[in-house]
């Protein structure tokens, strides 16, 4: 029997601010409810908009109470488990794009290819073009919201997410990823609030609700001392390189003992392309581990860990970079971002072969970009991946180092000629040393110098200067790009495991699907955790407010 009990709080999480991002109108309570669940009579669950903490001890459930059908390609003595795997903002031409610089010969295939099942349809309740959040809270809970919502409704009311349902029937969870850990894909996943850019309360919510087995990602900026020391008492080990992460594997290999946070960085973690490049420079393992390497490690030790032995385990891991080269329309970090993630791909596929009651789905939450393969006049028909293969530094790091130069006395006030001289001329080495372009006309950088200009004169910002990057990059491998937000194209739907879930993939399928695909795989379907919408939202979410064609 369902309890609804109101609490009022003194700062509550879940009131947006007037005119904040939810289209739809509707009035959002200012208390926040808590709703307490009995489950399988030996687990209550408190589940809020601030993500009260789920019971942390795991009542005597046994995994076989569960009503499954197991298939004869399954082992009926093992739990099921779920690995979803998002490559976030990688449309279908950005795994074209990156297969092709992988092997211009086109003789390999990325580890991902033979596994295409079908296609996700990405729109969320107010737009045709989603944003991440959105689209991480149909993959998590199974609802379609308003873009910038953290697994909460049109109402903005808490939504159970799969990670919670799953940490509440005792199985082993957590998230590995390459943005901040409180980035939106990851936070709709084990938190919730109206508002993404919230990621200091975000984090707040991952260190009090305690459903987090292990997170591995950037975003340490967001994590207090307080936070960490409340994270070390409750016998997590906080990681800060890969080395400790090397360590924290030795120390718990024979028990696969999972109480883990890896914070690799203050920010997000380095695009592979930078990563690959430090890493050529210093080869210490005092460094950030890649998303491979993190999904080894933690692979390795799932297979080793009773709980998870005993009950499963639901983990996502996200390719979260393709998302931001794409948005900066950064073509070479674009297509190496997709391979890193193909790559942890290979060792998720790899680890299945040992798992057989395993199911790995990936799907990005949506394109970014608008990549072409392909531009100018109609013939000659070609583009040159080979161009691309070239570059081993990203644009981001570009306006790093020129950031430094517009913060030096070469750019103080009074010196704007000179100033905007040294960054065109530093923009013009770094691509001529880091990328293959090596020579430019004045028509090609001809908005660059504009966009400097603005920088130095007005803005002293140099984010545009970033794209404009990006699109000389381009040029000579005859690509391009129609924006530097989301598209609404449907994405690829890819699937690897028993027969039963494979099965469930095929075709193409509306967001929320996924959603419904996993719970049912791993018999989470009734968990009430999973139905804390009210009867009143199911009506806005088949006919959203405010989206209008």
């Amino acid at each position: 029997m369902q309890k609804d009990l109101t609490f009022r709080l003194d700062k509550p999480l879940m009131r947006p601010p007037a005119g904040g991002r939810n289209a739809s109108g509707a009035r959002f309570n200012i208390e926040v409810f808590y709703h307490a669940f009995s489950l399988s009579n030996s687990i209550s669950v408190l589940l809020s908009a601030a993500a009260a903490s789920f019971a942390n001890a795991v009542g005597p459930y046994e995994y076989k109470t569960v009503d499954i059908d197991y298939g004869m390609d399954e082992d009926e003595d093992m739990p099921r488990s779920v690995i979803m795997m998002i490559p976030d903002g990688t449309g279908p031409n950005v795994f074209t794009l990156a297969r092709t610089v992988l092997d211009p010969t086109l003789k390999t295939r990325l580890h991902v290819d033979p596994h295409l099942m079908g296609t996700i349809q990405t729109h969320s309740s107010t737009s045709y073009i989603t944003d991440s959040a959105a689209a991480a809270t149909a993959y998590s809970t199974g609802y379609k919201t308003f873009d910038a919502a953290i697994a909460v409704d049109t109402y903005n009311q808490s939504i159970g997410t799969v990670l919670e349902a799953a940490k509440a029937r005792g199985m082993v969870t957590g998230m590995i990823v390459t943005c901040r850990v409180t980035h939106a894909t990851p936070a709709s996943f084990a938190a919730h609030i109206y508002e993404r850019d919230l990621e200091d309360e975000i984090a707040a919510q991952y260190v009090a609700n305690k459903n987090l087995d292990f997170l591995l990602g950037g975003g340490r900026k967001h994590f207090n001392a307080s936070m960490l020391e409340d994270l070390k008492s409750n016998g997590y080990t906080v990681a800060s390189n890969y080395q400790d992460l090397m360590d924290y594997q030795s120390a718990h290999a024979d028990t696969g003992a999972l109480r883990l946070f890896g914070l690799f960085k203050e920010d997000h973690m380095s695009y592979e392309v930078d990563r690959l490049r430090m890493k050529a420079a210093n080869n210490s393992t005092a460094r950030e581990p890649s998303l491979s390497e993190m999904v080894e490690i933690v692979l390795g030790l799932l297979r080793n860990n009773e709980q998870a032995k005993k009950h499963g385990y639901f983990m996502m891991i996200e390719g979260s970079r393709v998302d931001h080269a794409c948005h900066s329309n950064d073509p070479g970090t674009a297509a190496k971002e997709a391979i890193a993630f193909d790559e942890s791909v290979a060792v998720v596929l790899e680890h299945l072969e040992q798992s057989p009651n395993t199911g790995m789905l990936s799907a990005a939450d949506h394109g970014t970009g608008g990549l072409t393969l392909g531009r100018g006049p109609a013939v000659p028909y070609a583009w040159y991946p080979t161009m691309l293969q070239r570059q081993i530094m990203s644009t981001e790091a570009m306006q790093e180092h020129l950031d430094v130069i517009l913060a030096s006395a070469g750019c103080a006030p009074g010196a704007n000629e000179t100033c905007k001289a040294l960054l065109l001329d530093s923009s013009k080495q770094m691509l001529a040393q880091f990328t293959n372009v090596t020579s430019v006309t004045n028509e090609d950088v001809a908005t660059l110098v504009k966009e400097i200009a603005a920088a130095v004169d007005d803005t002293r910002d140099l984010s545009v200067v970033l794209v404009e990057l990006g699109a000389i990059i381009s040029l000579p491998a005859l690509i391009g790009w129609t924006t530097i937000g989301h598209v609404g194209t449907d994405v690829n739907l890819y699937c690897k495991g028993p027969q039963i879930f494979e099965r469930m993939c095929k075709g193409s399928h509306e967001n929320v699907y996924l959603n419904k695909m996993m719970t049912m795989f791993l018999g989470l379907e009734h968990q009430q955790e999973l139905e804390t919408m009210k009867l009143r939202n199911i009506t806005v979410l088949e006919a959203p407010i405010a989206f209008t064609p």
